[in-house]
């Protein structure tokens, strides 16, 4: 390559690509970027992609595809226009889709997109390359200079904003994952703070304000806290929301509790997402940190922070196995007990999610990371690596189940590869457990959906990693003490499936669209 400073990682699938790419760009602030081939390629890449969209994070996809001269004559993996059409499918999910059809438009092409993936709320962007227009020698582009979007947010909505929140009795700050990001945390904890208001987070949204904080009460939706719930049931007057959608599985199925008595306040850089599932007094469209600090500078002299909260965060009781087998809660503990306070979580989709979204703790500077928006298993696999190669100074820790492992699992090897000292945490209890119980609190009974006992700590040292088998709490504090050096570590953690949070909001939204179903 000509260029030796950027790393090429080669993945094991184009989906994984484009989350390690999702996870890296989520570390670092900068575009990851994929390159894939035509046709399969692409069609493989296209949930990872569409991932990156929902999540607002931005990503490069760039895709061969077959010379011009071949378009509609049926070439081996064609996706032209005149095929399956790979930009017109792209189109659906990202923010643009292109198909470099002349080679002296590519470097100002490729610029644009890059733009377009950065500007306003980001996301992924799609770049076609017929193999004759990348085969053809061009002379380069002299473009110099950048462009960049203006925010032109009034100062009186965000001073009436401020006003709003300083004069309620029972405020409530509801963050998302749009609040992601140093400045906007920054600028949530003075928020909260001055206006002395509890803070609760989205499930997407966790690790936004710090959990150890006095002003937490918890996660609303999946794997959320009676916290939340409670401080909602005595009514809240001003609700401010920020950079969330609000969609069934942070809300409860639309809980009428966030209907706030006086003013709801929402922030958020997609307009589409103001007023679309609550109607709102206050809608500021923006960046949620350039629009708090603009709030900030409209707050009051006299601070609220000693306003008394009547709540503190609640969380259910440990439950042991009556196995005496390992749980999945004696898990997630031992990370908040061993793990270093700026380390990086990822959870993928499964029964472990939720436990993990209600136990873990996550500080001011430490980071948690679940694909909610589009909810992919695997995600959270690959997504701790990229994290991983976006911030090789920090110790990363995936917690994923043995369904996801057996699906997006091999990226252990990309990780030995790349000498990373990843943590792979695998709940392993033979059966895909989440569908399990689904299907049991839906119905009332299930197939079995077990897998076969796998050995993945054989596997993953079949690939070089460090691994081992753990079955106990001392023997799982004794794992986590080790630091890995250089190789990614796989801790295949064997575990009482039914024991697990209760309350799985996900089913009753499944109960209530089922029932409006049936009613149709």
């Amino acid at each position: 390559m000509d260029r030796p400073d950027v790393r090429m990682v080669t993945a094991k699938h184009e989906s994984n690509a484009a989350f390690m790419a999702m996870g890296y760009a989520l570390a670092t602030g900068r575009p990851g970027v994929i390159y894939t081939t035509a046709g399969p390629g692409i069609t493989n890449a296209m949930t990872g992609i569409a991932c990156a969209y929902y999540e607002g994070v931005p990503v490069v996809h760039i895709a061969g595809e077959v010379a011009r001269s071949a378009f509609g004559r049926g070439a081996l993996q064609e996706s032209s226009p005149e095929s399956f059409d790979a930009v017109g499918m792209m189109r659906r999910f990202t923010k643009a889709s292109v198909l470099i059809s002349r080679a002296g438009q590519a470097a100002t092409l490729v610029r644009k997109t890059i733009e377009t993936a950065l500007g306003g709320r980001p996301g992924p962007v799609f770049i076609s390359m017929p193999l004759d227009v990348a085969s053809t020698q061009c002379a380069p582009q002299p473009v110099r200079g950048t462009t960049a979007a203006s925010v032109d947010i009034p100062a009186a909505a965000c001073a009436h904003a401020m006003e709003l929140l300083e004069r309620a009795e029972r405020p409530l700050i509801l963050a998302g994952a749009g609040a992601r990001g140093a400045r906007s945390k920054r600028a949530l904890r003075a928020l909260a703070e001055h206006i002395g208001a509890p803070v609760c987070v989205t499930p997407k949204g966790k690790g936004v304000f710090p959990e150890d904080h006095s002003s937490y009460i918890g996660v609303l939706g999946f794997g959320g806290h009676d916290s939340v719930i409670q401080y909602l049931e005595r009514g809240v007057d001003v609700l401010l929301v920020i950079g969330s959608s609000l969609n069934d599985f942070s809300t409860n199925s639309w809980t009428p509790l966030l209907r706030a008595t006086h003013a709801f306040l929402q922030i958020d850089i997609d307009a589409a997402q103001l007023g679309k599932n609550y109607p709102i007094d206050v809608g500021l469209l923006g960046p949620a940190d350039v629009i708090l600090s603009q709030m900030l500078d409209h707050r009051g002299r006299s601070s609220r922070c000693a306003r008394p909260l009547n709540v503190s965060l609640l969380r259910q009781p440990v439950a042991q196995a009556p196995s005496g087998r390992l749980t999945t809660t004696d898990v997630v503990l031992a990370l908040n007990d061993l793990c270093p306070d700026d380390a990086i979580h990822t959870a993928d989709m499964g029964e472990h999610l939720a436990i993990a979204l209600h136990y873990l703790s996550v500080g001011e500077r430490g980071e948690f990371f679940a694909s909610l928006g589009f909810g992919s298993m695997g995600s959270g696999i690959v997504s701790a690596i990229g994290y991983q190669l976006g911030a090789p100074e920090r110790r990363t820790y995936a917690l994923c189940g043995d369904g996801g492992m057996l699906m997006n699992g091999s990226e252990v090897a990309t990780a030995v590869q790349w000498e990373l000292p990843t943590t792979f945490l695998v709940v392993n209890d033979s059966r895909l457990n989440m569908v399990w119980h689904g299907m049991r609190d839906l119905y009332g009974r299930s197939p079995s959906f077990d897998t076969q006992e796998i050995d993945f700590a054989a596997w993953a040292r079949s690939m070089g990693a460090d691994a081992e088998i753990v079955r106990t709490r001392s023997e799982l504090c004794s794992a986590l003490r080790i630091v890995p050096q250089r190789r990614p570590r796989v801790l295949d953690l064997r575990i009482d499936p039914d024991v697990r949070l209760t309350g799985s909001q996900r089913n009753v939204a499944l109960r209530q669209f089922a029932a409006k179903g049936s009613d149709a």
